[in-house]
């Protein structure tokens, strides 16, 4: 293990551990809440369908790596599989977020949207850093940073979809009144 590798593990586990404590401190409401009856059965269904999606990718998974195409893709079997478990998470929070069950009932969503920009940022930068000490080797993207990359990505998806969720909801509630 490198130097450097082990360096970047411990800042990014101390970060980790800082916005833990700050968080924990700062939040007024649990950014956990309880979830309602009908929250459950929609999560529940999200989880299906993340489940057959995932049944689904691994199936093309094995059809890939059966063969032999990965040796002709621009990018390792590793950065493939972990793409398909983000796509399995996005399913489950999109359809999450499209029927209202993303937070439980109490949860301090300003507190947790937060602590996902800081992760995000945080991605960015590590993604960012990768890139420019080189993504490629071999012809191949390496996992490293294009995993923090997808990361980034898929969860200013949801922020996004959170944002645009939050917007359609205060219009539709104005609109009662």
């Amino acid at each position: 293990m490198s130097k450097e590798y082990t360096m970047g593990l411990a800042f990014g586990i101390l970060t980790a551990l800082i916005i833990f404590l700050i968080v924990r401190k700062f939040s007024r409401k649990n950014i956990k809440g309880q979830f309602d009856e009908r929250q459950e059965l929609v999560r529940g269904r999200g989880y299906k369908y993340a489940c057959f999606t995932l049944l689904a990718l691994v199936t093309l998974d094995l059809l890939i790596e059966s063969l032999g195409v990965y040796e002709r893709l621009a990018v390792t079997r590793e950065l493939a599989l972990f793409f398909m478990i983000l796509v399995c998470v996005m399913v489950y929070a999109l359809y999450c977020i499209r029927n209202d069950s993303y937070f439980g009932v109490g949860t301090d969503a300003r507190t947790y949207r937060a602590v996902m920009w800081v992760v995000i940022v945080c991605n960015a930068f590590s993604g960012i850093a990768g890139l420019r000490k080189g993504a490629v080797v071999e012809g191949k993207l390496l996992f490293g940073p294009c995993a923090s990359l997808l990361f980034c990505i898929a969860f200013c998806i949801i922020m996004i979809t959170l944002a645009v969720k939050g917007r359609r909801s205060a219009e539709e509630a104005e609109d009662e009144i």
